[in-house]
């Protein structure tokens, strides 16, 4: 189904607004090096190439990245669930002192679920803000992957932060801001990015990183895949979301605070599914807040759950198919692959990632499964660094890590 792209201003970042404003031509930005030489460019405004670097703007790296030596801001030029031409913004993050001959190889981080609304955006984060308690976990595994001199890029994804809704959880729209964020690194630092890459993710990161898994080599064949990394991967038969919420009318507030997101995240992808015409009463009025507020502030704000998530007579079959296409069962990674798993997750039923594990064995693609004892969801994350050392040691003395049986 083909939709018409109509961008709507709704932008809070000062940078932001120029690039919404800026339909065409092109600017001079000139941007702050140390380190690092980045040149002042010309920067198209109306390229539709994607990973055009539309705005870079340096910012200091911040107390929590021992090992950064820069960091910016930056928009680009990405695709939309349809391949349209979209804005996305993201954060690069490069290690101290000078590229490498061979230039800095690259981890692109796939964050979280935080939300639709423009503030939940990672790159806008801010002591005190509605994601800054996620972003200091994401931040300290972040800097060891700095400390082995990886060059990061982490985008925001689809409509968060810059024009039109978030198509949240869309596999598409994940890759394609994932690996647009990539060649946007290599425009920003011409001749000081290598070829190759990984991605990582977490939770709905998770899922773009198996997106990435997936399709990320032919999408993006001038570039250089060599593994993803999934933590706690959301999206394993993703339409039970909405089936558990019709046979558990009054779920636990941590997971009715999600469905919001679920549920706005698919009207941004495709607008014939209108949430308000399937939500109950009481649910409307968390559906509200779910278009202005951040998940963390959901959670925290919501004392107890609406007695109904759907009108008794709502028609799901549109919103159940389109979930069921996001998921990650129908994901077959192409690169090696590591998944790290808490048994204690409250978010990502475990189940279902193991599952999805032994899928991946049954496919013959070579996949390692850390499965962390007792660990929450944001254990995944806190642990990856130890779990992604032996992973990368197996993959650059040239071996293929795997840990399915023989069988």
């Amino acid at each position: 189904m083909a939709v018409e792209y109509k961008p709507l201003i709704k932008l809070s970042h000062p940078l932001k607004f120029l690039i919404a404003a800026l339909s065409f031509g092109c600017t001079t930005l000139a941007v702050s090096q140390t380190n690092t030489t980045v040149a002042s460019k010309n920067y198209h405004i109306s390229s539709t190439k994607p990973g055009t670097i539309l705005s870079a703007q340096a910012q200091q790296p911040g107390a929590d990245y021992a090992h950064a030596g820069q960091r910016f801001l930056i928009n680009y030029r990405s695709r939309g669930v349809y391949g349209e031409p979209i804005v996305a913004s993201g954060f690069v993050i490069l290690p101290k002192g000078k590229a490498p001959r061979q230039g800095w190889p690259v981890l692109a981080w796939a964050h979280g679920t935080t939300g639709v609304a423009d503030t939940c955006a990672p790159s806008e984060d801010y002591a005190g803000g509605p994601v800054h308690s996620y972003q200091q976990v994401a931040d300290a595994a972040l800097d060891t992957w700095l400390a082995r001199g990886y060059a990061i890029v982490a985008p925001d994804y689809q409509g968060l932060g810059t024009p039109g809704g978030h198509p949240y959880m869309n596999a598409t729209s994940q890759l394609h801001t994932v690996v647009d964020a990539v060649r946007a690194l290599h425009v920003l630092m011409p001749g000081q990015i290598n070829k190759q890459w990984l991605v990582m993710g977490h939770s709905q990161g998770g899922a773009a990183a198996l997106a990435v898994a997936a399709y990320g080599q032919k999408d993006a064949p001038e570039l250089n895949l060599k593994a993803a990394l999934a933590l706690a991967p959301g999206g394993y038969q993703y339409e039970g979301i909405a089936e558990y919420a019709q046979t558990h009318p009054k779920p636990d507030t941590n997971v009715a605070a999600f469905f919001p997101i679920v549920l706005l995240g698919a009207q941004a992808a495709d607008p014939a599914i209108n949430p308000d015409n399937l939500v109950s009463p009481e649910m409307q009025l968390l559906l509200d807040q779910g278009r202005k507020r951040c998940l963390s502030e959901m959670q925290t704000e919501l004392k107890q759950s609406p007695d109904r998530i759907f009108k008794p007579e709502a028609n799901l079959k549109p919103l159940l198919d389109y979930l069921k296409l996001q998921s990650i069962e129908r994901m077959t990674p192409t690169v090696p692959l590591m998944l790290v798993q808490g048994t204690n997750d409250q978010l990502v039923d475990p189940r279902g990632t193991y599952a999805y594990y032994q899928q991946v064995c049954k496919a013959h693609k070579p996949v390692v499964y850390h499965s962390i004892n007792g660990g929450d969801h944001r254990d995944a994350v806190r642990q990856s660094p130890n779990f992604s050392a032996e992973f990368l040691k197996t993959l650059n003395n040239g071996k293929i890590p795997t840990s399915c049986s023989a069988k």
